[in-house]
C-alpha cells in the first residue's frame, strides 16, 4: 500500500475509533450536566415509582451513586384519589444487586388517616400481584413516626422485608417505640396465600416487650379512637382475611387504660372511669358462626349512671343492693373498684364478679361485681344469658326488639332503628293541614 494511502487510512481510522467516540462521549458528559436533563430524570423516576407502587410519587432530587444505586431526597408519598399526603421520607438509598433490592429510609413519617386506603392499594397492586413482587426487598429505616390526630408513635430500628415465594409472598415489618427499654422489638407480618382454592391474607401483630398506644392506628381502625387517648395495647393480634370472610384471634392480649367515657360517650347510658380488658381467650369466626371469648374487665375511681345499672340488673341478672343514702341521691352512682369476669360461648354467656381477686379485696364474698367504700353494691348470679342479653342491656330505653337470625341479616341495613324516643301515644296530627276547602283563617295550628 502507497505510503499516502496509509496516512489517509489511519487518519480515518484516528478520526472514526478515537476523535468521533471521544467527541461523542464529551457532549453525552456535557448535556447530562444540564439543569434540564436532571429535571427530566427526576420526573423519570417519579413516574416508574408510581407506576410501581400506585401512589403518586414526588421527589426533590436524586443522585447515581452505583450502576445500580440512587440517592433519593425529599420524597413524598400522596393518594391519587384524595390528593392527600400518605408518607414522607427525607432520604432514600436505594441499590439493587443480584436481583435483590434494598432501601435506607431516613426519618420516614406516615399518616395514620391515610393508612386504610393505602394499605388496600398496596395490598391489592403488590401482595394480590404475583408478577409484581418476583424480587426480594429490604428495608431498613431510623427514626419511623406515624403522625395521628390524637400523638405521633415514634419506631427505632426498623428492619422490613418482603420474600416472594411460589405460592405465596410475605411481608415483616420489626421495630421498637422510641421510649421502650425492651430489647424484644414489636414484629407486623403479613402473609398472601395462594396456595388454596381462595386466596388468603394473614396479618400478625406482636407488641413485643412494650405496650403499643392504640392512637397510633385510631385513624386507620375507628375502634381504636373509642378506647381514648391514653389507652394502651399489648399481647398478640391474628387476623385472616379471604374475599368474603375474615376471622381474628385476640388471645393473651391486654388493652389497658381504657377510657369508659369516651367509649360510651355515643351511648345513652353514662360510665366513667379507667378501665383494663384482658382477654384470655379470643377466637370470632363468623363464617364458622364461631365466638369463644373469655378474659376480665377492671375499672376504678369512677361513677355508673342509674339507667346502666338498672339494665344490667334487668337483663345481665346482676343483683343490685344500694344503701339507702345512695339511693336516696339523685345522679350517677360513684364507685371505687368494678372487676367482672367473662365466658362467652357462641351464644351463652356467663358473668361473675371477681372484685375478691383484686389486691385489698381478698376477704370479700365471691361474686362482688361492684364496690364503693368497703360496701358491695352488685353482685353477680351463677345465671346462663344468651350472648345478646349484652346489646340489650345497653340498647337505650327506647330501643326496639330486632329478630336477629341469618335469614334477616341482609335486611338489617334496611330497617333501621329509631335513633330517638319516639312519642308515647297516637301520632301527632300533621302541622300543616289541607287547604283545598280554605275559606279564610289561619291553616297551620298547634298539635
Amino acid at each position: 500500500m502507497h505510503e499516502r494511502t496509509q496516512r489517509a487510512v489511519a487518519r480515518l481510522m484516528f478520526v472514526f475509533c478515537c476523535a468521533v467516540p471521544t467527541a461523542i462521549t464529551f457532549g453525552c458528559v456535557i448535556v447530562t450536566w444540564t439543569p434540564w436533563y436532571h429535571a427530566n430524570c427526576v420526573r423519570q423516576m417519579e413516574r416508574e415509582l408510581s407506576d410501581a407502587t400506585g401512589l403518586v410519587v414526588q421527589l426533590q432530587d436524586l443522585q447515581r451513586t452505583a450502576p445500580g444505586g440512587w440517592d433519593l431526597h425529599g420524597v413524598e408519598l400522596i393518594d391519587p384519589e384524595t390528593n392527600r399526603e400518605v408518607a414522607r421520607v427525607r432520604k432514600i438509598q436505594w441499590a439493587s444487586e443480584n436481583g435483590e433490592a434494598s432501601l435506607l429510609l431516613h426519618q420516614p413519617e406516615l399518616e395514620s388517616s391515610q393508612l386504610k386506603q393505602t394499605w388496600r392499594l398496596l395490598h391489592d397492586r403488590w401482595l394480590c400481584g404475583p408478577l409484581a413482587t418476583q424480587t426480594s426487598l429490604t428495608v431498613a429505616g431510623n427514626d419511623l413516626t406515624i403522625h395521628s390526630r390524637f400523638g405521633s408513635m415514634t419506631l427505632r430500628d426498623v428492619d422490613a422485608w418482603i420474600r416472594p415465594e411460589e405460592k405465596s409472598i410475605e411481608a415483616t415489618i420489626r421495630g421498637l417505640p422510641a421510649s421502650s427499654h425492651s430489647e424484644v422489638p414489636l414484629q407486623l407480618t403479613v402473609r398472601r396465600d395462594r396456595s388454596g382454592e381462595t386466596p388468603s391474607t394473614q396479618w400478625q401483630l406482636a407488641s413485643g416487650g412494650t405496650p403499643l398506644p392504640c392512637s397510633a392506628l385510631s385513624e386507620y381502625l375507628p375502634l381504636m379512637a373509642g378506647l381514648g387517648s391514653e389507652a394502651m395495647f399489648s399481647g398478640t393480634i391474628a387476623w385472616q382475611q379471604t374475599q368474603n370472610e375474615w376471622s381474628i384471634d385476640l388471645g393473651g392480649s391486654r388493652f389497658e387504660n381504657i377510657s369508659l367515657d369516651r367509649l360510651f360517650e355515643q351511648h345513652a347510658h353514662r360510665l366513667s372511669g379507667k378501665a383494663d380488658l384482658q382477654l384470655d381467650r379470643c377466637r370470632i369466626d363468623p363464617t364458622q358462626r364461631r365466638s369463644d371469648i373469655a378474659g376480665s374487665i377492671r375499672a376504678s375511681k369512677g361513677s355508673i349512671g342509674r339507667s346502666l345499672l338498672a339494665a344490667a340488673q334487668q337483663n345481665l341478672a346482676i343483683n343490685v343492693d344500694l344503701p339507702e343514702p345512695i339511693n336516696q341521691t339523685p345522679g350517677d352512682i360513684p364507685f371505687d373498684r368494678i372487676a367482672i369476669g367473662f365466658n362467652l360461648n357462641n351464644t351463652q354467656l356467663s358473668l361473675s364478679g371477681i372484685c375478691r381477686n383484686e389486691p385489698g379485696y381478698e376477704s370479700y364474698p365471691a361474686g362482688v361485681v361492684m364496690l364503693l367504700d368497703g360496701l358491695p353494691l352488685a353482685r353477680s348470679t351463677d345465671t346462663t344469658l344468651p350472648a345478646l342479653s349484652v346489646l340489650t342491656a345497653i340498647a337505650p330505653t327506647h330501643s326496639v326488639p330486632v329478630p336477629v337470625s341469618s335469614q334477616t341479616q341482609a335486611l338489617m341495613n334496611i330497617f333501621i332503628p329509631p335513633s330517638r324516643p319516639l312519642p308515647a301515644g297516637e301520632a301527632y296530627p300533621p302541622r300543616i293541614r289541607s287547604a283545598r276547602n280554605w275559606s279564610a283563617g289561619p291553616t297551620v295550628v298547634q298539635p
